[in-house]
């Protein structure tokens, strides 16, 4: 179990990039985004609960394994996060790379309260402040994405 705990704890080897892993699991993340789109809303629901929940128990079990706190190359919690995303927001060629920058800027940037996410413990701290940084880029995107739809659905 230890073994499959570090598989998912890495993104499957995206984690493990030498510089800006988070970038990369998250790159990876576009992946389950776009091959699961056409799925039904419940399914997707249920794909997001498993990557959360793993994610948790798969941050947890990194943490315990290597005895590194949050360390950057666990990036389960960025795939899980930018899953979430287009749990709100239809994936397409306009969303996917926007939602990737938003989500990346606000898990880097990490403004009020995302920071302060991070002090819970556990692989519930890891998966935490990114959750919340993909709340802060649905908001964002669905702005944009309202106005993109509206934009051409008149011309």
């Amino acid at each position: 179990m230890n073994r499959f705990a570090i598989i998912l704890a890495l993104g499957f080897g995206s984690g493990l990039a030498p510089k800006a892993p988070g970038t990369f699991g998250t790159l990876f993340a576009i992946l389950p985004v776009i091959a699961t789109e056409q799925f039904a809303y419940p399914v997707k629901a249920v794909i997001f609960v498993l990557l959360l929940l793993g994610g948790v128990w798969a941050a947890d079990r990194y943490e315990k394994i290597t005895g590194k706190k949050d360390a950057s190359e666990v990036v389960i919690d960025e795939i899980a996060a930018y899953y979430m995303i287009f749990l709100f927001i239809p994936a397409n060629v306009f969303t996917v790379p926007l939602g990737f920058v938003l989500f990346r800027i606000f898990d880097i940037w990490k403004p009020y309260p995302i920071k302060k996410l991070e002090k819970i413990d556990g692989g519930l701290g890891v998966m935490a402040d990114d959750l919340l940084a993909a709340v802060y880029s649905i908001i964002i995107l669905g702005i944009f994405y309202l106005g993109y739809t509206f934009f051409f659905s008149h011309i």
